[in-house]
């Protein structure tokens, strides 16, 4: 019996840390998602920069605040490429449901001058 009880809770220590590390990996390929989405911005290659700013949103679950930022980025590469009623919606999106935050304000002077 007492080895069962040993072996239960080998496993759960187990999968406990594979939990850790997956999520801990998730945050990691995200973060450099969102990096490499900035440096193809700086670089003018639009379409890279959706394409990563997508991969960085379906990696994980993302939190309100990278929610917009990614959002923000978005709406401002569509801007670059002259698609300028997507960033606009994104931009109403983000006045609207990120008030708070500083995309919101930055939206929100955004849409000021478009």
């Amino acid at each position: 019996m007492k080895t069962i009880i040993k072996s239960s809770l080998a496993l759960l220590v187990i999968l406990a840390s594979l939990a850790l590390v997956v999520t801990g990996c998730a945050t990691f390929a995200q973060t450099g998602s969102i990096e490499k989405a900035y440096e193809k911005y700086e670089a003018q290659d639009y379409e890279d920069t959706l394409e990563l700013i997508i991969r960085a949103e379906h990696i994980k679950e993302t939190n309100p605040e990278t929610k917009a930022e990614l959002t923000y980025l978005k709406a401002q590469t569509y801007e670059k490429m002259g698609q300028i009623d997507k960033a606009t919606t994104l931009y109403e999106y983000l006045k609207e449901q990120h008030a708070d935050s500083q995309y919101g304000y930055l939206a929100n002077k955004k849409l000021g001058r478009l």
